[in-house]
């Protein structure tokens, strides 16, 4: 997504005031207007315009290491030239913080936000759309480090800026509404969340069009949705061809997003039996995620977990546990080792042993997960519901009926209470 196309989006009766902000929610990126003062760069002087150019160059097509030093720059420049708390400083918090949320930095990333957050309240007006973005940035903070109560709150702070600002159909606030339906998602409230995702998805069309990346998104987000809910299964495989076809078209595949969906459909296809098409999605989704991600973010974990688990239902063992113990580090380190996500890397190594006939270690691992989904999500999210599910067949194979029994009862129990309206 380029900033002059994006712009475009940006409603033109709103106060010219409003037109310096680029409102990417989900991709948070601001407009700085800094002085052309130059910068040494790589054997030649480079203006900091010109070094943020470069770092939103980066960031927009998804490569998030490289936008990190040009932002840096950026951000050091506004802090060393200012004696004062100025919109400059502001933006550059923010654009260096959105980096580190990319990479999956979210420590790093809050007191940036929060920071940047702290001088826009002083600058700007209460219904500034600025305000908004910041808000935004907090919430999905908070949603990645499975806070959903904050979380859900900033992001209907940032809504209703939007709204006084933009009125209710604007792009800007589809991408909050989208974002808001991922947490509702999360925490397995899914008819809101397909409400949301719906909702999101044709504002993103009609305001810019059916082949836009913002739309592809969209339809990742409501496709992953459907297969969670265990839903229609061509529908599912459509939306998700849908999107890839519109990320080919619109940006290059060595983006984010691009890699996000070609995951998501290959674990589609490990639960289909499609284990070629499987392997060939995961595997790219992977390269282009250690690319432009880096080694240690904590969407590679997904990759190697669909990697992992592929192995696993080909019957190559030997390559399985270096992939799952890195993809459950990877979690820890950048998530904290309660963080739910944790759990789907214990279940990747359940399986494992599972499958090898070591149910006692399975058990173990399975428990583990359940554990942290209880505590993080509560007793009856669907994913303790399928938590419990796995558990109770793993029981039956190792012969344990009544406990089997027992245990899946308690998943129907779970898993009927989130079906019923």
């Amino acid at each position: 997504m380029n900033i002059e196309s994006l712009s475009k989006n940006i409603n033109r009766n709103a106060p010219n005031s409003w037109r310096r902000y680029l409102l990417a929610f989900g991709l948070v990126i601001f407009l700085i207007t800094s002085n052309n003062l130059p910068v040494e760069g790589q054997g030649h002087s480079l203006t900091i315009e010109e070094l943020d150019q470069q770092a939103t160059a980066y960031y927009d097509s998804g490569n998030y290491l490289q936008a990190l030093p040009p932002a840096i720059q950026v951000f050091e420049f506004h802090q060393a030239e200012r004696t004062r708390e100025t919109p400059g400083l502001a933006a550059s918090l923010n654009k260096l913080a959105e980096i580190y949320r990319n990479l999956g930095d979210y420590d790093r990333a809050k007191p940036l936000f929060e920071k940047s957050l702290q001088i826009y309240k002083k600058l700007l007006d209460p219904d500034d759309p600025q305000l908004a973005v910041s808000y935004n940035s907090l919430a999905l903070i908070h949603y990645h480090k499975s806070q959903y109560g904050p979380a859900e709150k900033y992001f209907y702070k940032s809504l209703k800026v939007l709204e006084k600002s933009f009125g209710p159909r604007h792009p800007n606030q589809a991408a909050v509404i989208n974002n808001l339906a991922r947490l509702y998602e999360a925490t397995g409230a899914y008819p809101q969340a397909e409400n949301l995702y719906e909702q999101s998805l044709e504002i993103l069309r009609n305001a810019l069009g059916f082949g836009h990346p913002n739309v592809a998104a969209s339809l990742n987000n409501l496709a992953r949705l459907y297969h969670r809910m265990e839903d229609n299964d061509e529908k599912v495989e459509s939306i998700y061809q849908e999107a890839l076809d519109i990320y080919k078209q619109a940006v290059q595949t060595n983006h984010a997003g691009f890699a996000t969906t070609l995951c998501n459909l290959g674990d589609f296809y490990l639960e289909m039996g499609e284990y070629e098409k499987a392997r060939i999605l995961i595997v790219r989704s992977l390269s282009i995620r250690e690319k432009i991600l880096g080694p240690r973010h904590p969407d590679l974990a997904l990759s190697l977990d669909g990697l992992a688990m592929y192995y696993i239902a080909i019957g190559q063992y030997d390559n399985v546990e270096p992939l799952v113990r890195r993809s459950l580090a990877i979690r820890e380190n950048a998530l904290g080792p309660i963080h739910p996500n944790v759990a789907f890397s214990l279940d990747t190594m359940a399986a494992y042993n599972r499958d090898i006939g070591q149910y006692e270690k399975a058990a173990l691992f399975l428990l583990k997960g359940l554990k942290i989904r209880r505590d993080s999500l509560g007793n009856d999210h669907p994913d303790v519901g399928k938590s419990l599910r796995k558990l109770a067949e793993l029981y039956e194979d190792a012969g344990d009926y009544d406990r089997a029994d027992t245990t899946y009862y308690s998943a129907v129990k779970i898993m009927k209470k989130n079906s019923d309206p």
